[in-house]
């Protein structure tokens, strides 16, 4: 996901976030079924790889079309703040969920339901997807001078939110690989319970 979001936003920009979106999901939904099928290393690094291919095309493109569909600053504020509410549920809901469909259901069942929703949600993106000629027309007429992204990575803003989304994330980097194996060691080896700690 780190080396595609620079490769993603730059697509999104020439051809807009419908399509890329709609690429993002498929992967998703294939690295889900990967996850779901997958007994080995190798085929489980390839699947998490591919995820952060689907998700650095997912995410940037739904930022973005937030930015393009809501033009007014309070409105923008608002759905961006929706959108980073659902995020933080999903990060709060998914470790107990998926450690309860884990030791109930078995490895393959939270990843079969992460692969329908995917499916169902490039669905719903079909039913509010410009045509694909119409959108490139439309981005050709109000296309916006480019930004250098090196030049976006010395604006002092944007270096003091990506160092706080940074910092936020690496406590969560340490936790995800240590905490479940210490407590599997010392606590419990219920997947429900391991699950239930992030809550």
């Amino acid at each position: 996901q780190l080396m595609v979001n620079p490769f993603s936003g730059a697509l999104i920009d020439r051809i807009g976030y419908d399509i890329p979106m709609m690429i993002g999901l498929c992967i998703m939904f294939l690295s889900t079924a990967v996850f779901a099928c997958g007994r080995s290393y190798g085929l489980l690094f390839f699947a998490r790889s591919l995820q952060g291919v689907g998700s650095a095309f997912a995410d940037t493109a739904g930022l973005a079309m937030i930015a393009d569909r809501f033009t007014e600053e309070n409105e923008r504020s608002k759905a961006l703040g929706i959108a980073l509410a659902f995020i933080s549920f999903g990060c709060l809901v998914a470790p107990p969920f998926g450690g309860a469909l884990y030791q109930f259901a078995g490895k393959e069942m939270p990843f079969l339901i992460l692969a329908f929703v995917s499916l169902m949600d490039g669905f719903m993106l079909l039913l509010v997807m410009k045509p694909i000629k119409a959108q490139l027309k439309e981005r050709a007429l109000v296309k916006a001078p480019s930004v250098p992204i090196w030049r976006l990575f010395m604006d002092p803003y944007i270096a003091v939110c990506s160092g706080a989304l940074m910092m936020s994330n690496v406590a969560l980097a340490f936790l995800e690989p240590t905490i479940s194996l210490w407590m599997e060691d010392t606590l419990t080896t219920e997947n429900w319970k391991i699950g239930m700690i992030w809550l």
